[in-house]
C-alpha cells in the first residue's frame, strides 16, 4: 500500500540519520547564512567530472526565466516555480512530494529555510510579492499560527500603501527565530515608501524590529540628504541577498541606489544607507558599521549581490571577512568586524555633473586591491570589429545616437544619450549572483559582463519613465547598446570567470566565459553576457551556467552547464541544456551518499523550464534524455571577422623585454585577447597605455616604456 506523498516525507525526514541532517545539505539560495556559494564536497572532482550525466530532471509547464536555486536540506529538494507557488522533490529521484499554491503569481530565487526551535518543526520560508509563508517542511501546509488570521505576513503593514511598487526580490535571512528581510521599492521617482530592512517572528510573523535606511535626524549617520531629502525617501531599496555571521550575530545588508535612480538634485551629499554594505545586530536591528560603495549615485550602482563571508589569512594574520563585488566592476574586500578595507581603498577624483543643481560627489572609491575586473568606461575605439558589418552598424549607431567617450562615474548629463560601463546590467557576478568563495584556498570566483547601457535625461513634460521630483526625467533608463545580432557593441570579451587570491587580492586566472554561437567561429571565444553566479566545490571545480542572458529572444546566449578547473580556469566538462542558466547552479549530497549538481534550465520560449541533476554514473547507468537545445546558426550576412593578430593566451605573448610587464599589468582587467587584439602604431600604443593609467591601470612610467616598446614591436602598425 502506498503512503501519501506528506505521510511518506514525514517517514523520510524520521527515519533520516542525524549526520545526513546537515552534511549534505544546501540550505540557502547562496548555499547558507555565509551566502558563500561552496560545495564542501569532494566525490566530484577535476579527474572524474568528465563522467558526468543527467540522471533525473523534473519539468514544469511554464516558460521565461528561472532565477531559481533550490535548497535541498534531509533529502528534499525544495524549489518555487515561476507562478510563485512552492514545491518539494525527492531530491534523489526528482519525484515531486507535495506543492503549495500561494494565489500570487510573482517570482522568487529560492525559498528560505528555518530549521526549528524545538517546540515546532522545520519550515520552508516561501516570499513572494508581498507576501511571506512559514510551511510545515513534511506537508507544505501553512504553520499553525504564523502571520495571524491571515497566515502570512504582508510586508508592506506598517511600510507601503496597496498600490505602489513593494515586493520581495530575495528570501529572508534566517538568524536564530528571525526572518530578516526587506523590500524591492521603485526606481523612479524620489517619494514613497521606505526600503527599510526589518525582522520578523519566524514563528507568529510579528514584526521584531526595523530599521531606518535612510537615517533621520538624531540618528547616526544623518544628514547625508539635504536638508529635506530624507522626507518621505522612497528607498533605498534592500532587495538583495542578506548574508549572516551566526558567530558574531551580525547581518550584513546590500542596500541599493537611491531613487531617481540617475538624477540627485533634490538629494544633495553621499545618501547614506544607499550603495553599502550595511551591518546591523541581527537580533535588534542596531547599527554597528556601514561601508559605501558609490557616493549619491547617479548610475544605478545598486549593491545587489550578496555580501559573500570567508576567513582569509592576510600577511600571515587571520581575518574575518566579506567580499562585495559591484556592478561599476569592483572587488571590495572588507573586515567584517569593522568594515575596513582589508587591502586599503582610496578615493579618486571622478568626473562632473553639467546638469544644472546637481551635487555629483567629487571623488569615488576604489579598492587599491584586487585590480578593477571589468571594462571602466567606453570610447569610441572600444567599437566592436567582431565583423565587418557589425562594426559599421554600431559605428553609425554611435555617430546617429550622438554618443561620446565616457569614463566611468561620468554623471549623465541634458546634451546627449548617456553611456555606462559597466552599465546597471553588467559588471561583476552576474548582476545579483555574487561571487563564490573556497575557503580553504581564500580563492574567490566572480563572473564579469563588459555590457554597455544608456538612457537619456529629458525635461519632465510628462512623456517620461517615471514620476520626476527635480523637474529632469529620464527615458530609456534600461536600454542595452546592442550590434545586429543582440550583442554588446563593444570588443570582447563580453562575458568572464575571474579568480582572485582573497589572501592577497591578486588575480589568479581570467578566461572567456561563454560563445556567440551567432557569429561561428569568430565568436568562439567572445565571452557572453552573464546572468547568474558560479558554484565552488571542495572538488577543485567551478560550476558555471550564467551565458544565456537573452536567450530567449534566439540572437544570443549559449545554454550550457560547464564546470572549469579551480586552479587554471581551464574548461573541463560541459553539458549542452534544454534551455539556458539564469541562475547559479547548486550541489548535495543526497542520503546515498551520492553528489548530485542541481541546475534551473530556462528561457527558450518554445521549451518548458526544467530541474536538471547531474551525477557520476552508476554501474550501467546512462543517463536520462534532457533533449539538449540545438547550436544558434550563424547570422545570415554576416561577414568574415577581420584578420587579427590577437594571442588568446599569456603563455603565447613572444618574448622579448616588456612580456612579463604585459602579462601582468595588462590582464588585470581583461584577457590577454583583448590588449593584443588590435595592431597600433607605437604612437597608438603610447596613447592605449597612457589611457589604461588613468582608467587606474597600475605600473611607474618605466613599466609603461616597457610596454609600449614591446606592444609596438610585436603588435605594432608601421
Amino acid at each position: 500500500m502506498r503512503l501519501p506523498a506528506a505521510l511518506a516525507l514525514a517517514a523520510l525526514l524520521a527515519a533520516a540519520p542525524a549526520l545526513a541532517r546537515t552534511s549534505g545539505d544546501w540550505r540557502g539560495l547562496a548555499g547558507g547564512p555565509r551566502a558563500d556559494r561552496y560545495a564542501p564536497f569532494t566525490q566530484i572532482t577535476r579527474d572524474n567530472v568528465k563522467t558526468l550525466i543527467p540522471v533525473w530532471q523534473h519539468v514544469l509547464p511554464q516558460r521565461g526565466s528561472w532565477q531559481l536555486t533550490p535548497l535541498v536540506v534531509d533529502g528534499v529538494l525544495y524549489a518555487q516555480d515561476l507562478d510563485g507557488n512552492a514545491f518539494a522533490l525527492d531530491a534523489e529521484t526528482g519525484r515531486r512530494l507535495w506543492r503549495f499554491s500561494t494565489g500570487v503569481k510573482a517570482r522568487m530565487r529560492a525559498p528560505a529555510w528555518w530549521p526549528g526551535d524545538g517546540a515546532h518543526g522545520p519550515r520552508l520560508i516561501v516570499g513572494v510579492g508581498d507576501r511571506i509563508y512559514a510551511l510545515d517542511a513534511a506537508t507544505g501546509k501553512p504553520a499553525a499560527g504564523f502571520g495571524g488570521a491571515r497566515g502570512y505576513i504582508d510586508i508592506r503593514e506598517g511600510f507601503a500603501g496597496p498600490k505602489v511598487p513593494y515586493r520581495l526580490s530575495s528570501p529572508p535571512a534566517v538568524y536564530k527565530n528571525l526572518l530578516i528581510a526587506g523590500p524591492a521599492t521603485q526606481e523612479f521617482g524620489s517619494k514613497g515608501p521606505p526600503g527599510d530592512p526589518r525582522a520578523y517572528d519566524a514563528v507568529t510573523g510579528k514584526l521584531v524590529w526595523r530599521f531606518h535606511i535612510v537615517p533621520r535626524p538624531g540618528e547616526a549617520n544623518a544628514g547625508s540628504w539635504g536638508p529635506d531629502g530624507w522626507q518621505g525617501r522612497s528607498g533605498p531599496s534592500t532587495w538583495g541577498l542578506m548574508s549572516v555571521d551566526d558567530e558574531t550575530g551580525l547581518v550584513f545588508i546590500p542596500v541599493a541606489q537611491p531613487a531617481d535612480n540617475y538624477v540627485g538634485i533634490d538629494r544633495p551629499g553621499d545618501n547614506l544607507y544607499s550603495d553599502s554594505v550595511l551591518a546591523l545586530d541581527a537580533a535588534t536591528g542596531t547599527y554597528r558599521w556601514h561601508f559605501q560603495m558609490v557616493h549619491h549615485d547617479l548610475w544605478d550602482y545598486d549593491v545587489s549581490a550578496p555580501p559573500a563571508l570567508v576567513d582569509l589569512t592576510v600577511k600571515g594574520s587571520k581575518v574575518p571577512a566579506l567580499v562585495e563585488v559591484t556592478k561599476q566592476g569592483l572587488m571590495f574586500i572588507l573586515d567584517r568586524r569593522t568594515g575596513k578595507p582589508v587591502f586599503g581603498v582610496e578615493e579618486r577624483a571622478v568626473p562632473q555633473s553639467t546638469v544644472p543643481g546637481e551635487h555629483a560627489s567629487p571623488t569615488q572609491p576604489f579598492p587599491i586591491r584586487p585590480p578593477p575586473l571589468a571594462k571602466l568606461g567606453v570610447f569610441r575605439s572600444d567599437i566592436t570589429t567582431i565583423t565587418a558589418q557589425a562594426h559599421r552598424y554600431c559605428t553609425d549607431s554611435w555617430n546617429r545616437m550622438g554618443f561620446v567617450d565616457t569614463p566611468l562615474f561620468t554623471p549623465p548629463a541634458l546634451t546627449h544619450p548617456n553611456l555606462f560601463t559597466p552599465s546597471n546590467i553588467g559588471g561583476l557576478g552576474g548582476v545579483w549572483g555574487g561571487a563564490s568563495i573556497d575557503p580553504k584556498s581564500g580563492s574567490i570566483f566572480v563572473t564579469v559582463t563588459n555590457q554597455v547601457g544608456f538612457n537619456r535625461l529629458v525635461p519632465d513634460d510628462g512623456m517620461k519613465q517615471g514620476p520626476s521630483s527635480s523637474g529632469i526625467a529620464t527615458v530609456q533608463g534600461f536600454s542595452k547598446w546592442l550590434d545586429p545580432n543582440g550583442l554588446p557593441c563593444i570588443q570582447p570579451p563580453w562575458g568572464e570567470m575571474v579568480a582572485v587570491n582573497g589572501n592577497t587580492g591578486d588575480v589568479l586566472w581570467r578566461t572567456t566565459l561563454g560563445a556567440a554561437e551567432v557569429y561561428g567561429a569568430a565568436g568562439a571565444h567572445t565571452g557572453l553576457i552573464t546572468m547568474g553566479g558560479p558554484l565552488a566545490t571542495a572538488g577543485g571545480l567551478v560550476f558555471v551556467g550564467a551565458t544565456s542572458m537573452g536567450y530567449s529572444q534566439g540572437r544570443q546566449g549559449e545554454p550550457v552547464l560547464r564546470a572549469l578547473d579551480a586552479r587554471t580556469g581551464l574548461e573541463v566538462w560541459r553539458a549542452r541544456l534544454p534551455a539556458g542558466v539564469d541562475a547559479s547552479p547548486m550541489s548535495f549530497v543526497g542520503k546515498s551518499g551520492r553528489q548530485y549538481v542541481v541546475v534551473a534550465a530556462s528561457g527558450r520560449p518554445d521549451t518548458d523550464i526544467a530541474l536538471i541533476a547531474f551525477a557520476l554514473p552508476r554501474p550501467g547507468e546512462t543517463g536520462v534524455d534532457i533533449h539538449p537545445a540545438p547550436v544558434a546558426k550563424p547570422a545570415a550576412g554576416a561577414e568574415p571577422a577581420p584578420e587579427s593578430t590577437a594571442v588568446a593566451r599569456v603563455q603565447d605573448l613572444p618574448p622579448g623585454e616588456g612580456r612579463d610587464d604585459v602579462a601582468r599589468a595588462c590582464t588585470a582587467c581583461h584577457s590577454i585577447g583583448t590588449a593584443t587584439g588590435t595592431p597600433r602604431t607605437l604612437q597608438g600604443w603610447s596613447a592605449t597605455v597612457e589611457e589604461m593609467r588613468g582608467r587606474g591601470a597600475a605600473m611607474d612610467d618605466a613599466t609603461a616604456a616597457r610596454i609600449k616598446a614591446y606592444m609596438a614591436a610585436h603588435f605594432g602598425l608601421p
